[in-house]
């Protein structure tokens, strides 16, 4: 059996063992719930046995309405008996249930490393046939215009001194920005005035540099695709003397 006919019949059993799983844990669910209720009506009978016996005795001691207590307590009594036994059988359903709940879910994990093993391999297979073969398609070049739409080069300068100008002011408020989070940064959560503070986990990434290892360490060439080009400007010598972005934002103060 090839990888790839391997990897497909191991995602069917995944599939199936998570509907498997699914109905498990509902199963697991109804006759926990099913338990709990029976626990609950023996309880309180046999609470009201235990108060029915309680007036037996008083009857008993006062030589009144004894026959009535006694019958009242002989049923009370069975009937907790029987509501005690009838806890005791779905307590053992429910346990089952529980049990078996628990082995699909191991059974599930079994066959998702399966799966993933296979999913692995296939994809390294494929990644070993194409080598450093581009995966995805190179992202398209920008439009350039044509000698015939070239513009003036007074323009061109313009365009460019102009980009460079609000280059350099963006990478000087940047650096200032990073400065004001990271003193900030130092903060707890919590409100502050009209500032409030707030931390939420991060999300993961794939890790390429692991990813990477992994596939050298098989023997395999990492999967690879192509970047757009990098695209400059440099217009230095327009550059006209900028006005000090740090006089017009107060530096961060030490915490």
């Amino acid at each position: 059996m090839n990888t790839t006919q391997l990897a497909a019949r191991t995602m069917a059993a995944l599939v199936q063992a998570e509907t498997a799983l699914a109905a498990a844990r509902r199963e697991e669910a109804r006759t926990a719930g099913i338990a709990t209720r029976s626990a609950a009506r023996a309880k309180t009978a046999r609470a009201a046995a235990a108060t029915a016996r309680r007036d037996l005795a008083k009857a008993e001691r006062t030589g009144k309405g004894v026959k009535a207590a006694a019958r009242k307590a002989d049923g009370r009594t069975l009937k907790a008996a029987a509501l005690t036994e009838t806890a005791r059988e779905a307590k053992t359903i429910a346990t089952a249930a529980r049990r078996t709940a628990r082995a699909a879910a191991r059974r599930l994990d079994r066959i998702a490393l399966r799966a993933a093993a296979a999913a692995t391999r296939t994809v390294a297979k494929i990644a070993q046939r194409m080598g450093e073969t581009s995966l995805t398609s190179a992202p398209a070049d920008d439009r350039t215009l044509s000698a015939d739409e070239l513009p003036a080069v007074e323009e061109i300068e313009t365009h460019a001194a102009r980009y460079d100008d609000l280059d350099q002011r963006a990478k000087e408020l940047s650096k200032l920005a990073d400065a004001e989070k990271k003193w900030l940064r130092q903060l707890p959560v919590g409100i502050y005035g009209g500032v409030v503070i707030t931390r939420t986990p991060g999300r993961s990434v794939l890790d390429g540099d692991q990813v990477a290892l992994d596939y050298v360490g098989q023997g395999l060439t990492p999967p690879r695709k192509a970047t757009r080009t990098t695209f400059k400007v440099d217009a230095t010598a327009l550059r006209a003397p900028l006005v000090d972005v740090s006089d017009l934002v107060e530096a961060p103060a030490a915490l």
